[in-house]
């Protein structure tokens, strides 16, 4: 009921008598007092007094300093005893000059030590003849292990992120969970993430404290995720969004107090370099967490069973010292006014602000910027802007990468980009059917005399005869030089593995559509998606006598002939590995200048695959357009073994090739054959060209 407010008034031990045999309450009331019969009793215990057996324990062990150890009991200590500096002694090599009792906790001692204690250093304490205010003496007298940690000011590269797990699902064998692994790669420093900040370009999250030694892994796993990781020692939760480490990739900051950032890694899914461990359930594993550089060159999907190494060593450690000079890979030309050098790699921010740039013609550079995060690139401000079609020479000294090696003087070509129109860039070469989970690929090739630009650029493919499935080149505008060839794929690091002799610094990866096997059409169109290419492929034009089509490119024959032509179409040679990525094709033969009516080249070809002269190509030339023709292929017996052209309506020239198959799928017989080509007009004028043309065959 109503009782009233009590306030603790304290306690007594009285020891003036040790034994009883009644217990009873006497009260007596002050004469001021006026509440008489207002007293309330509750809660008494009549026993025996215990007797205090237990010995004391100690419960924690701290070095406060590196001369001093802070050591707590479990319960209030006899002082004769405690303050004794002979009754403890720390291993190795070392002892107490002082011992004494914490003024306000008798069960604390506070020891100081004979020799400092080294930083980063395990140390053992043992604890003889200490006893409680009962006489009981410790009895578990150690060891008592304890550490001496004074964390280090973190510089940038101390610690940097190891290993990414962003798309847990499909789950390999790890938790369906995401983490971030941070590594310490310094040799001598103790540094305490408490504080620290882990930025993305959207979340912000502070690290939980934790003292991270020289060569040792923790792993930030989401607060709810962290029981999936029971056998993870070196695990620790925090409470980053499972949204944050997006798949697709984004912007990683790890910042210490005082805005120093540690290390920033700006990754995608294209890092992986594998289509089938991108699609979840693999981690992102550095190669060489000393290695200064953090772009995609030092990182790749995890080779382990298992998905990843959470906690411990990557599975594609390598610390081998990158010597290897950066690389000018592109200039790009953002506007009239700046340009662009993209580089293979991060440079060190110290040596590209003194980079020795030469324009030629002249071109005053007002402004020189490394683009962050990255570092890969030199964004040059020109002083006036550049004019349409004027070609410049650009030469590159003095810049050096992360690991200081310094570039070879490079020197590269770039113009103001022009104005694209249909035919300019054509489709070149495609491989719609690679070798198992092979990257498909498509080639351009600038046939153009312009400088033009692949920004915002398309492929896309045709279904039901509707285009569809657009996927956009790149949003930079990487520059294609007149002759110029690229090489787009999903995957460059799989084509470069297959196609070793390819000019691997002429791919772009990219998303490309789906291109079906058998049969399909590729698309290549402007950024407003009106159609500047479109090849219909098949299995039909590769070459009647492959055995599979399988890793095997259609070539373009000749790139200023009719993308439509079938004829204007053959597989790669096998001698020049199936294909040709980034470079001329192997199958390469430009229609001759038409000489009279008909020519013919070579006059002798051998149709075997390897590359060289293994098309006839026929070219023809009227003065008139309205001709139809009928193209046809003799032997010597005059028996007819293939015919080009049938009933077709002829331009005023064009160009027709023959790869020695006859009507009947099989390889022509060597020997001279006989092109008859027969041409009328309306009027019914009717004019007939022979040539003569040898098929040859290497002899076994």
């Amino acid at each position: 009921g109503q009782t009233g407010t009590y306030v603790n008034a304290g306690s007594v031990t009285d020891a003036t008598h040790t034994s009883t045999t009644h217990f009873g309450i006497r009260i007596e009331q002050s004469s001021a007092a006026s509440a008489v019969n207002n007293h309330w009793f509750d809660d008494f215990l009549v026993q025996p007094i215990p007797v205090d057996n237990t010995p004391p324990t100690v419960e924690q062990v701290v070095a406060v300093n590196a001369d001093q150890v802070d050591v707590l009991f479990s319960e209030a200590l006899d002082p004769a005893t405690a303050e004794v500096p002979g009754n403890y002694d720390i291993q190795p090599f070392n002892s107490a000059t002082t011992a004494v009792l914490d003024g306000s906790n008798p069960a604390l001692v506070h020891l100081t030590l004979a020799i400092s204690l080294t930083n980063g250093n395990n140390y053992q304490l043992f604890v003889n003849n200490v006893e409680d205010l009962a006489g009981n003496t410790i009895g578990a007298n150690g060891p008592f292990d304890f550490s001496f940690v004074l964390p280090d000011v973190p510089e940038p590269g101390d610690v940097v992120i190891n290993e990414i797990m962003a798309d847990p699902s499909p789950v390999v064998q790890l938790p369906n969970a995401e983490f971030l692994e941070l590594v310490n790669t310094t040799i001598d420093k103790h540094l305490d993430l408490a504080g620290w900040q882990l930025s993305t370009a959207s979340t912000q999250t502070t690290l939980p404290a934790c003292i991270l030694g020289p060569g040792e892994y923790v792993v930030f796993v989401n607060n709810a995720q962290l029981p999936n990781f029971p056998d993870c020692t070196n695990c620790l939760g925090w409470s980053l969004s499972n949204t944050a480490l997006l798949n697709a990739g984004t912007t990683l900051t790890l910042t210490a107090p005082g805005s120093v950032t540690i290390d920033a890694v700006t990754y995608s899914d294209a890092w992986y370099g594998d289509d089938a461990k991108d699609d979840g359930g693999w981690t992102l594993e550095r190669i060489n967490p000393a290695a200064p550089c953090s772009n995609a060159d030092n990182w790749t999907a995890s080779n382990d069973p298992n998905g990843g190494t959470p906690g411990t060593q990557n599975s594609v450690f390598d610390d081998t010292p990158d010597t290897t000079p950066p690389l000018l890979t592109a200039v790009q030309v953002q506007s009239p006014t700046q340009v662009v050098l993209v580089f293979n790699e991060p440079l060190d921010a110290a040596a590209a602000s003194t980079a020795q740039i030469t324009i030629d013609p002249a071109i005053t550079i007002d402004n020189l910027t490394l683009q962050a995060p990255a570092n890969d690139r030199l964004v040059l401000t020109l002083a006036t802007a550049m004019t349409e079609g004027v070609f410049h020479a650009i030469t590159v000294e003095d810049v050096a990468d992360c690991s200081g090696n310094t570039i070879s003087p490079a020197t590269s070509s770039f113009a103001l980009p022009e104005p694209i129109e249909a035919g300019d860039i054509v489709i070149n070469e495609v491989l719609y059917d690679p070798i198992s989970n092979g990257s498909d690929f498509v080639e351009l090739y600038n046939r153009s005399a312009k400088v033009l630009s692949l920004g915002g650029l398309q492929l896309a493919n045709e279904d039901d005869g509707m285009i569809e499935d657009h996927r956009t080149i790149t949003a930079e505008p990487v520059i294609l030089m007149p002759g110029a060839y690229v090489l787009l794929a999903t995957n460059i690091t799989d084509i470069a593995t297959r196609y070793p002799h390819g000019q691997s610094d002429r791919y772009l990866q990219m998303s490309l559509p789906s291109f079906n096997n058998g049969e399909g059409t590729v698309v290549f169109a402007d950024a407003d998606s009106s159609v500047l290419d479109l090849f219909r492929y098949s299995d039909d034009m590769h070459f009647a006598l492959l055995n599979t089509t399988e890793g095997i490119s259609l070539e373009r024959v000749d790139p200023h002939r009719p993308t439509d032509d079938p004829t204007n179409w053959h597989s790669a040679s096998q001698q020049a590995g199936n294909a040709t990525p980034g470079f001329e094709n192997s199958q390469f033969a430009p229609a001759p200048e038409p000489q009279g009516t008909m020519t013919i080249e070579p006059a002798i070809f051998s149709p075997d695959h390897d590359g060289h002269q293994d098309l006839l190509t026929i070219t023809y030339e009227f003065d008139q357009p309205g001709y139809v023709g009928t193209m046809r292929i003799f032997d010597i017996a005059g028996r007819e073994v293939n015919r080009l052209l049938d009933n077709t309506l002829l331009g005023t020239s064009g160009a027709v090739s023959w790869d020695g198959m006859t009507n009947e799928g099989s390889k022509g017989r060597m020997g001279p054959y006989i092109i008859h080509f027969e041409v009328f007009d309306l009027a019914g004028s009717v004019e007939h060209y022979k040539k003569t043309v040898t098929l040859a065959h290497r002899l076994n």
